[in-house]
């Protein structure tokens, strides 16, 4: 990892660099997938706190999402490790 960075064009460029590798996976369905189930866990939580039985949704939500990762992956759908 030992990056020659000395002026600030080096480092604009290696950011770039980076960006482009890595935007197939910022920019998939599956990143805003995984940020909604992050949300729907941390709502279920809040609304079991406040004893909302809206929160079974949410957990439903969450438990439905992991599980239909796990089915696609086994049946070799999703070639790559999800958790």
């Amino acid at each position: 990892m030992g990056h020659d960075i000395h002026i600030f064009r080096d480092a604009r460029a290696l950011a770039l660099r980076i960006w482009r590798n890595a935007a197939t996976f910022f920019l998939s369905i599956e990143l805003a997938l995984m940020v909604l189930v992050a949300v729907a866990t941390v709502g279920g939580v809040w609304l079991a706190v406040l004893h909302d039985l809206r929160s079974l949704l949410a957990f439903g939500f969450a438990i439905a999402y992991v599980a239909a990762r796990s089915v696609l992956h086994v049946k070799r759908k999703l070639s790559w490790p999800f958790i």
